[in-house]
C-alpha cells in the first residue's frame, strides 16, 4: 500500500491544479512523448521472434498506453500504464512446449524538459515463472520477482533521425527464492534511422545495454537491424534481426549467459 500512497501524494497537486483555469487534462492522448526502447528484450509491445539456430520462439503480448496529458501553464506531464507478458516456446515436433511466462507492469510519468530532452519516472513490478511444460521436463523453478522505481532521460535528435536514452531501475524488493536486497539495473540505448525507403518507412539500427548488479553488473546486450514502418506518434511496425548476448533476460535463468540470433516482427503501440 505504501507505493500507492506515494503515487496518490504525487497526484494530489495535479488534482488541485485541476481547479485552476490554466490547467488542461486530456485523456487518452494519441501521441506518446517517448518512443519505445527499440532493441530492449523486455519492452512493452506485441512481438514474435524466431531464434535462427534453434527451434525456439520468443513472444510478447502487451503495450504502453497513454492515459492522460496534463498541462499546467508551461509544464506538461504524460501519465501512461504498460503491461506485457513474455513467453518462450520450444519446438517439440508435434507441439510447442511453453518454457516460461514473465509478467511486466509499469506506471510511467513522462515530463518534457526541453524540446529534445524528456524525463521519465515510474514504478514497476515483474515476476518470472516456469510454465508447466518446463517444470514437467525436470526444471526446478525459483521464486523470482522484482518491485522497482525507474528514472530515465530520453534525448531526441530529429535532424539525424535518432534518439538515445539512459537511466536505471532501482529494485527495492528483489526475490530470488529469498530477498536478495536492493539492486540497481542501469540501462542505455538508442536508435538511428540511416536510410529512408519511402515516406514513413526506413532502415534503422538500434542497441540496448543493461548492467545487472545481482550478477556483479554483468551485461545483457542487444543489437538490432531492421525495417520500420512508423507514424509520428511513435507507433511502429518493425521487421528486424537481433543479436542478444550476455545475461539472459528471463528471471528463471537470471545468472546464465546466452548468445542468440533472432528474426522478429514487432508492434509498438
Amino acid at each position: 500500500m505504501k507505493r500507492y500512497s506515494l503515487y496518490l501524494l504525487l497526484c494530489l497537486p495535479l488534482l488541485a491544479m485541476g481547479a485552476e483555469q490554466d490547467t488542461v487534462i486530456s485523456f487518452l492522448p494519441v501521441k506518446k512523448l517517448i518512443p519505445s526502447f527499440t532493441a530492449s528484450g523486455i519492452e512493452h509491445r506485441i512481438s514474435l521472434n524466431k531464434q535462427l539456430t534453434r527451434g525456439v520462439f520468443i513472444g510478447s503480448m502487451g503495450g504502453r498506453f497513454p492515459v492522460a496529458d496534463i498541462h499546467y501553464n508551461d509544464m506538461a506531464c504524460q501519465f501512461s500504464v504498460a503491461a506485457t507478458v513474455y513467453s518462450s516456446l520450444q519446438n517439440a515436433n508435434v507441439k510447442f512446449n511453453v518454457n516460461n511466462v514473465d509478467f511486466y507492469v509499469d506506471l510511467m510519468f513522462d515530463v518534457p524538459l526541453t524540446t529534445q530532452l524528456t524525463a521519465r519516472a515510474g514504478w514497476g513490478h515483474t515476476s518470472h515463472h516456469f510454465a508447466d511444460d518446463a517444470v514437467g521436463s525436470g526444471s526446478i523453478p525459483i521464486n523470482y520477482a522484482r518491485d522497482y522505481y525507474e528514472l530515465f532521460g530520453v534525448y531526441a535528435m530529429p535532424s539525424v533521425h535518432a534518439f538515445v536514452y539512459g537511466g536505471a531501475y532501482w529494485t527495492y524488493s528483489f526475490l530470488v527464492n529469498r530477498n536478495v536486497g536492493r539492486k540497481l539495473l542501469p540501462e542505455f540505448g538508442g536508435e538511428y534511422s540511416f536510410a529512408t525507403l519511402a515516406p514513413g518507412i526506413s532502415l534503422y539500427g538500434a542497441f540496448d545495454l543493461k548492467y545487472r548488479e545481482e550478477v556483479s553488473y554483468a551485461s545483457t546486450q542487444s543489437y538490432q537491424l531492421g525495417i520500420k514502418i512508423f507514424d509520428y506518434s511513435f507507433r511502429t511496425m518493425r521487421l528486424a534481426y537481433t543479436v542478444r548476448t550476455g545475461i539472459d533476460d528471463r528471471g528463471q535463468y537470471y545468472d546464465q549467459r546466452i548468445t542468440i540470433h533472432m528474426l522478429g516482427l514487432f508492434f509498438d503501440f
